[in-house]
């Protein structure tokens, strides 16, 4: 499998996180091809697909997917299938970003997985698809996205304390107090649990969890032990980081890291801040 990251334009580099090619298109690599797993995300993630369709895989069965949809904030493992040769353009988006591209709250894609063309102009997305299909390479694939969503840009002035909010639970890496975070913002909870359910995609306690929960992982990752990891995003006891864990992986943590999923995916695309990404932030913040 071929992955590759691109660095977003300028102007889209405020909202979105960055874009990844993926394609195996060899036909001969199917027959062994396990499904792609994909961990509980803090972002909502455009895919777009150019070749065969891919499925979903839920406790009823496969369900084909479109050519391109939205996949939002969710807080499960999700499974997916290629069936053929395939290439995937992923694009995730930093907390509050979708919304600068949409008029639909963002929570109303949590948990699901909407068809592009539902969301912006047909005619808009079937060119950038056909535009797909056509294209000679990787880099010339990212533009043609990259345009699409340029055209789409809406002007509109952010919620600047909402995404602040995100900010701060993940330099916090989830592990605060919702309650005291609503006063630090001089708004009640209320408040904030349903206007940041609108612009982030889901409450600021779920999203908080995702990001402690991806913290966790990065923390074994680094070599430290569960103590350490207990001790470090705030948990009460191990019974309670487990419970946690697998709320989120769908097994408990020995398991998981045992058998990790998507090995090739983790070393290309990881969620977490880098020192860039907070630097092209400070002014939607400040």
């Amino acid at each position: 499998m071929l992955i590759q990251r691109f660095a977003p334009l300028p102007l889209l580099r405020p909202y979105v996180d960055g874009i990844l090619v993926q394609e195996d298109l060899n036909p001969a690599n199917f027959a062994n091809r396990n499904p792609v797993k994909v961990l509980p995300s803090a972002m909502t993630v455009i895919g777009i697909q150019y070749g065969q369709p891919m499925k979903t895989i839920t406790q009823k069965g496969s369900v084909s997917l479109g050519s391109s949809g939205i996949t939002g904030m969710h807080g499960t493992v999700k499974e997916y299938v290629s069936t053929g040769a395939i290439g995937t353009i992923i694009v995730p988006f930093k907390p509050g970003g979708l919304s600068r591209f949409t008029r639909y709250p963002i929570h109303e894609f949590q948990d699901a997985d909407v068809s592009l063309e539902l969301v912006f102009p047909e005619p808009g997305v079937r060119e950038m698809e056909e535009r797909l299909a056509g294209a000679s390479g990787a880099e010339e694939r990212v533009g043609i996205v990259q345009r699409f969503l340029i055209s789409a840009l809406r002007d509109h002035e952010e919620e600047r304390w909402l995404l602040h909010a995100a900010h701060r639970i993940m330099k916090r890496q989830g592990n605060l107090s919702i309650a005291e975070l609503a006063g630090q913002l001089y708004v009640s909870k209320r408040t904030l649990e349903r206007k940041f359910n609108a612009l982030i995609g889901a409450s600021p306690k779920q999203f908080a969890g995702i990001v402690r929960f991806q913290h966790a992982i990065r923390l074994r990752h680094a070599g430290c032990d569960y103590l350490d990891i207990v001790q470090a995003c705030g948990y009460t006891d191990h019974a309670h980081f487990a419970k946690d864990f697998k709320s989120f992986a769908g097994v408990r943590p020995d398991a998981f890291f045992r058998s990790e999923v998507q090995p090739e995916l983790k070393k290309s695309y990881q969620e977490g801040e880098t020192e860039d990404d907070e630097k092209n932030r400070q002014h939607l913040y400040y």
